[in-house]
């Protein structure tokens, strides 16, 4: 899975709850230390979210009964990964990347600066070397 390379998600068929595991954080910044990639994460949300289910318990965060929980998590993977992207493409290092500005809808959820420091230091490694070009 997308959180660890190992997630589990449980889905009820009877009831129809949904328990996504970390594989879906709500109102609380998503971590991101044992992420096979950004990319992997988004696939897993999108398979999760085309089951039938009527109740969702998100790994972290309140339970919900609409797709609110993926939209907000698609929002937050999607602005990292641009962030990351953007960021290797100018040539910035980890420490100005850590001191990026959060954008007004991530303020109040919960550990966004903490969380976006451990994302930095262990995925924007990977978008330098992307950036990279290898020589004959």
């Amino acid at each position: 899975g997308g959180h660890t390379g190992a997630d589990l998600a449980i889905f009820d068929e009877k009831t129809g709850v949904l328990f996504a595991g970390d594989l879906v954080f709500y109102e609380r910044a998503l971590t991101t230390p044992n992420s096979p990639g950004l990319d992997v994460w988004l696939k897993d949300l999108d398979t999760l979210q085309a089951l039938p289910w009527k109740q969702l318990v998100p790994g972290h965060g309140p339970l919900a009964s609409d797709a609110q929980p993926f939209v907000q998590m698609r929002d937050y993977l999607g602005w990292l990964d641009g962030l990351m992207r953007d960021g290797a493409a100018r040539g910035d290092d980890m420490a100005e990347m850590i001191r990026s500005p959060i954008p007004e809808r991530f303020a109040g959820i919960s550990l966004t600066r903490y969380e976006l420091i451990r994302s930095v230091s262990h995925l924007y490694p990977r978008y330098e070397r992307q950036q990279l070009q290898r020589l004959p």
